[in-house]
């Protein structure tokens, strides 16, 4: 091909230009040079310089053939005044035009930004879609963790929040793999980077105390968020340092123990922590991140928490039993949980075009102790259960780029954790079936276990043009081990166990050689994926109990097609069809009953559980940013194959769950919308959100098994405008609707209808540049169809002056403003109702001093 405007240079030896000349249209140029020994210097822009002897014979056309290169251009930064800017894959919301004079955090600020919402635990969505990271000037310091970040970094350290679409940070799989995880950026001031930020608060008020110390670093090479936190606010500091984002390895996640007992219910108030938390909350974190030359990384993670809650609540609760009468139980608990967890992770990375490489141990040692007294119809008793729990872990990722178009990767999961279980109950309960009929001292259950996980594979990924292809192999092995046992002491006080059929000594290994098979075709502006990921899986456990171990073999296939299609410059269209088959775990296996709270015993009747899925999903979304214009609409279709079911037998304070062994099938069917709007002509965002879904299955309680239909409606509008430039009025409105028909086997049915109200406002006032004040308001109202509605109503108080030149403020906040002692909420689900209690934190005083130094 021609190359125009080349620049063409006779020179001598010492590199002195003689003559110049510029090539055409064509690429052709002409000189007449000496006889003297020359040389000819061509550079052109986008070619390499290229310097060759002239030829003896000068009269003959000469063929020059340049090679081209890429020149990175340095960084420049574009500032402008626009709220929101798109480029490419990346959102950007200008922080300044967006902020509000009584912002303290950056997470007070991305809750109103349009397309965005935060919901009550902190997790942060994007047009429909949930956040899996947030990253600090391009760095992920927080992992999961990301409140950590959005609850501490000050609104003014932030010139940009950037949203990242279809977010792939590797490198080296850059054109290797289509993704759709969005996560956010926070792009700091200059100011932020060069300096040290130290804030944080003391305050006092009626009974309550409130304490905080923050220090950031956000420097281009080494970056740190390090924090002590105490309170006795209200304020849930395990949320804060919960995982809400997505893990480290998306398609191999680490073992989760769950806990096999329990004290209490596992009903949670739908309200803020701060009306009802009644706790003592201590917490401190560390979290460094260096960065070296050659693209290394170095992130050292360590939190601790020493928690105390004090909980008191009643239960009334119903089951509608088509077969019989309606029965009831009333439970009524005062109790107090302390937790002392410490964790730590490590983490190296090297993040390169050619070379990838990630590895993450992690180290978790929570230790609860949970005491309470308890009453359940009429009958007092008290409890103690304690536990402890240790999980040691690495995750290691590996990509290499072999040459053109062709990558290999490595992943590597280890893990090892163990549980150690107990609950007291004193004096002994559930005596017709524990002891005969008989009263006893107290009741004592242990369960002890312990896992062991390890899974590695390699994958090779090449690329023709438009065609991805990628195949993997690899071999998993876990080995769980569960040891319960059931005791009680009876009136002489003399300890024995309760029996052999309380008693469990499971050893269970699951082995898997699996492998996987993807195709991704390149569309203009999309992508058709398929692929399917077969597996070989063994499973044995052994008990006791059974003479000889219990063999499962399968062989699986795993299909999964997806389709994603950027319509227009502003939507895309997401279509995937999965199915997936899940295996029982260890404790869905065991033979012998535990007693997993007061009120219930759990075992098994049934082989292996299996449990085979297909799901379709659907997805429709709309951003258009210079419109400030985002909306979203998801169909989900998913069923599910079981072959088993839980039987419970429910006779009033007693319940035993037994799984057993049935053709179990369940069908969900929802449609989920979004939309946010900001208003121009009225000059107020707008958010609203609906859900609409429906459930059919089959439940069985007392010995009968009966179809279920379940339907929900959900509806939720927010608006936000300001009025005058010093006041701002928030509407929050909810509906929500529960139905439920419960069918029995001679066509009767029983149907169980519930209706959610919620109302939230706020009205925020700047009087001027040094006073503000914030009065809110929130509502709950429940009604089921056979009972008088139960309503709810919390007005607060917060103001806050900043005096001038000061880098502090002061702020005054009253909770609970009109002092409501006592909290009511429904709760229903297929064929269950009850009524929950929970007594409030008193009207709450707080004045704290907030500063910056």
């Amino acid at each position: 091909m021609p190359v125009t405007s080349a620049v063409v240079s006779i020179i001598a030896k010492n590199g002195a230009g003689i003559a110049f000349i510029k090539t055409d249209q064509k690429g052709f140029f002409t000189s007449t040079v000496p006889n003297d020994t020359l040389s000819i210097k061509i550079t052109a822009l986008g070619y390499q310089k290229l310097i060759l002897p002239i030829p003896k014979n000068t009269s003959e056309p000469l063929t020059i053939i340049l090679k081209k290169t890429v020149h990175t251009l340095k960084e420049i930064n574009i500032t402008t005044q626009k709220k929101i800017s798109l480029a490419s894959d990346t959102l950007m919301y200008n922080v300044k035009a967006f902020k509000d004079q009584n912002d303290r955090v950056i997470a007070d600020l991305i809750g109103r930004l349009p397309g965005i919402q935060i919901d009550e635990n902190g997790a942060i969505s994007y047009n429909g879609r949930s956040i899996s990271k947030v990253y600090i000037d391009g760095d992920n310091l927080m992992d999961g963790k990301y409140r950590l970040a959005t609850n501490n970094i000050p609104v003014n350290a932030v010139e940009q929040v950037q949203v990242i679409e279809r977010d792939q940070p590797i490198k080296a799989l850059n054109g290797y793999v289509v993704t759709n995880n969005v996560s956010l950026n926070l792009k700091l001031t200059d100011s932020a980077r060069t300096t040290t930020i130290n804030t944080g608060h003391v305050g006092f008020g009626n009974k309550v105390y409130s304490a905080e110390l923050n220090n950031l670093v956000f420097k281009k090479m080494a970056k740190s968020i390090a924090n002590l936190k105490a309170n006795n606010t209200g304020q849930d500091l395990l949320s804060e340092n919960a995982d809400i984002g997505t893990s480290f390895n998306n398609e191999v996640n680490l073992k989760t123990a769950r806990p096999y007992l329990s004290i209490d219910g596992a009903t949670q108030p739908a309200l803020s922590d701060k009306y009802y938390l009644m706790n003592n909350d201590n917490a401190g974190n560390i979290n460094t991140l260096f960065k070296f030359k050659s693209d290394w990384g170095l992130r050292l993670n360590l939190s601790s928490l020493q928690l105390k809650r004090k909980y008191h609540y009643s239960n009334f609760v119903n089951y509608f039993l088509p077969n019989a009468d309606t029965v009831a139980y009333q439970e009524m608990q005062d109790n107090t949980h302390k937790l002392n967890q410490w964790q730590i992770q490590a983490q190296i990375e090297k993040n390169s075009s050619s070379v990838y490489l990630k590895s993450i141990t992690k180290l978790d040692l929570p230790k609860w102790n949970r005491d309470g007294n308890s009453v359940q119809n009429g009958l007092g008793f008290s409890q103690n259960q304690p536990s402890s729990y240790l999980s040691l872990s690495n995750e290691t990722s590996v990509v290499k780029a072999l040459g053109a178009g062709q990558i290999l990767q490595y992943n590597s999961v280890v893990q090892y954790y163990k549980m150690d279980e107990s609950l007291k109950i004193l004096p002994g309960v559930q005596q017709e079936l524990v002891n005969d009929g008989a009263d006893y001292l107290k009741l004592d259950q242990q369960v002890h276990a312990k896992s062991t996980f390890v899974n590695q594979s390699v994958t090779y990924k090449t690329k023709f043009k438009q065609l991805i292809l990628s195949s993997s192999a690899g071999a998993s092995f876990e080995r769980n081990k569960l040891n319960s046992n059931l005791y009680k002491t009876d009136s002489a006080n003399n300890t024995g166990v309760a029996g052999n059929r309380f008693k469990n000594d499971v050893d269970f290994d699951h082995v898997s050689l699996f492998g996987k098979a993807s195709l991704i075709y390149l569309l203009p502006k999309g992508s058709l994926s398929i692929e399917t990921s077969p597996s070989y899986d063994c499973i044995i456990y052994t008990s006791p109990e059974k003479s000889q171990a219990t063999k499962h073999k399968y062989f699986l296939i795993n299909p999964i097609i997806e389709f994603r299609k950027n319509m227009g410059k502003y939507s895309d269209l997401n279509f995937r069809y999965a199915q997936q088959t899940e295996f029982g775990q260890i404790n869905e296996i065991y033979p012998g009953a535990i007693l997993v709270n007061y009120r219930q015993f759990n075992f098994n009747e049934t082989p292996l559980p299996k449990t085979d899925a297909n799901s379709f999903i659907l997805r429709y979304s709309y951003r258009k940013p210079l419109k400030m214009l985002f909306y979203s609409i998801y169909l989900n279709y998913n069923s599910t194959k079981q072959n088993f079911i839980n039987s419970y037998i429910i006779d009033k304070g007693l319940t035993k769950s037994t799984a057993i062994d049935f053709r179990n099938k369940t069908d969900n069917y929802a449609i989920n919308g979004s939309l946010s709007k900001y208003l121009f002509f009225v000059e107020t965002t707008l958010w609203v959100n609906a859900n609409l879904g429906l459930q059919k299955g089959s439940s069985f309680y007392n010995n009968e098994i009966t179809p279920f239909d379940t339907y929900n409606v959900a509806l939720s509008i927010t608006a936000r405008k300001k009025i005058f430039n010093t006041a701002t009025i928030s509407i929050t409105g909810e509906m929500a609707k529960f139905i439920n028909y419960q069918n029995t086997l001679q066509n009767a049915s029983v149907k169980n209808e519930t209706n959610t109200r919620k109302l939230k406002a706020g009205w925020q006032h700047n009087l001027n540049s040094q006073i503000s004040y914030t009065l809110s308001y929130a509502f709950t109202s429940y009604q089921q169809s056979l009972q008088q509605a139960v309503r709810n109503g919390f007005p607060d108080l917060q103001v806050k002056y900043a005096p001038i030149k000061w880098k502090s403020c002061f702020e005054f906040q009253c909770t609970n403003l009109a002092n409501q002692n006592l909290y009511k909420q429904i709760n229903s689900n297929s064929n269950q109702l009850s009524v929950f209690q929970i007594p409030l934190r008193e009207r709450t005083f707080l004045l704290k001093y907030l500063f910056t130094f």
